[in-house]
């Protein structure tokens, strides 16, 4: 039984290989042979997959995709399809492809996050978005490691209403990320003591991928409030990166709320500390900067609103630094991103007009935080980022 589980998973990883080889009519034949043979991957699922790829048909593979009927029993899937990225405001669509194995740990449970929902905003008008953490095995085009997505979001697929998918997070790419540059890039941003408390939770062995996982799970909730992330989609309400960047702020400071609301303070403030550290370390320092970068605005909107609760300062030597070196601390210095998530939500399901989100969401920085925000923590990483792009 060992040995075909280990064949197979060898078969599977040259499917992945020819398609990052453009071997198509290669790949369609092993995933037919695949499809017959298989005891890991859902077996109708390869063979829709051999399908799709045949007749450039990726409507094929849509049900099973929301419904996640693409997940084996011991939760191994494989997924080819287009997916799309967007660097420096310009969408790259290639094909691509991800084999892995998904985790048990699905804390906090979504009913539990739905009903939050209904409890803070009076109503639910998505279902909450799934978030599976995973490992990867082999992977290529828009969703390989080094070069591609580390949270696979499920509207970057090509499948109709993808959308309503799952997103899938790689433990594996945002571990190595972690503890590669935007680890080295934390300690250069922030003083000694503010950096190793940020960075405790992802340098704990033990409960690291969990932590990971309950930051993006939460973030999804924050997506699924109001008047949800799929309408706002839909009716394309993101025309540009600044009211996009604003969605993810806001998903962000919702997402600190409920986990306010879910754990004690002291996992909640890990749950913070995970959150800067991918805002700070990663997001801060994509491709297209200020003025393009979704997650580079939503970093920015972050720092604001530290400032203006007066949760951090800048020393002497030119870093940032938190007034409350703990982590229930952490959870109160971000209790202005909380209370401005939870008005600007309330607020948008009170809109007439859809196009109401345009006024809604601009967010006022001050000057000095930009500036701050420039030299401080984009500048001072970019030899780190550079030897990277």
């Amino acid at each position: 039984m060992t040995k075909i589980c280990v064949d197979e998973q060898e078969l599977t990883k040259k499917i992945v290989q020819d398609i990052e080889q453009d071997e198509i009519a290669r790949s369609v034949k092993k995933l037919r042979q695949q499809a017959v043979n298989s005891s890991e991957l859902p077996q109708a699922w390869l063979s829709k997959t051999a399908d799709a790829l045949e007749n450039n048909d990726w409507s094929i593979l849509s049900e099973d995709f929301i419904n996640m009927d693409f997940i084996g029993k011991n939760g191994y899937f494989l997924i080819v399809a287009p997916y799309q990225i967007n660097r420096k405001s310009r969408p790259n669509l290639a094909l691509s492809a991800i084999y892995g194995k998904i985790h048990s740990n699905q804390e906090p449970s979504i009913e539990q996050l739905e009903n939050l929902i209904r409890e803070k905003f009076g109503q639910l008008n998505q279902p909450m978005p799934i978030n599976l953490s995973f490992t990867e095995i082999a992977s290529c085009g828009n969703v390989k490691g080094e070069s591609g997505e580390a949270f696979i979001v499920p509207n970057g697929w090509s499948f109709p209403n993808s959308v309503r998918g799952p997103a899938l997070n790689n433990a594996k790419e945002q571990r190595r990320r972690f503890l590669g540059s935007s680890y080295e890039c934390i300690q250069k941003v922030f003083e000694y003591e503010t950096a190793s408390l940020l960075l405790g939770p992802l340098e704990d062995e033990i409960n690291s991928e969990r932590y990971r996982h309950v930051d993006t799970q939460v973030h999804e909730a924050g997506h699924a409030s109001g008047l949800g992330f799929d309408f706002k989609d839909k009716h394309h309400l993101f025309q540009n990166y600044s009211y996009a960047g604003v969605e993810e702020w806001r998903a962000d400071s919702l997402g600190f709320e409920f986990a306010a609301c879910t754990l004690p303070a002291q996992e909640a403030g890990k749950l913070v500390a995970v959150n800067f550290c991918i805002r700070f370390g990663l997001d801060a320092h994509r491709l297209g900067g200020l003025e393009k970068d979704t997650d580079v605005y939503a970093s920015l909107i972050s720092l604001e609103h530290l400032f203006q609760n007066d949760a951090i300062y800048v020393t002497k030597n030119g870093q940032l630094a938190l007034r409350n070196l703990s982590y229930p601390g952490l959870l109160q210095a971000v209790e202005l991103h909380r209370a401005q998530a939870l008005s600007l939500t309330r607020r948008e399901l009170n809109l007439k007009t859809p196009t109401g989100i345009f006024y809604l969401y601009k967010v006022d920085i001050h000057p000095s935080t930009q500036s701050i925000f420039q030299a401080l923590v984009m500048e001072r990483c970019q030899g780190i980022w550079a030897k990277l792009q």
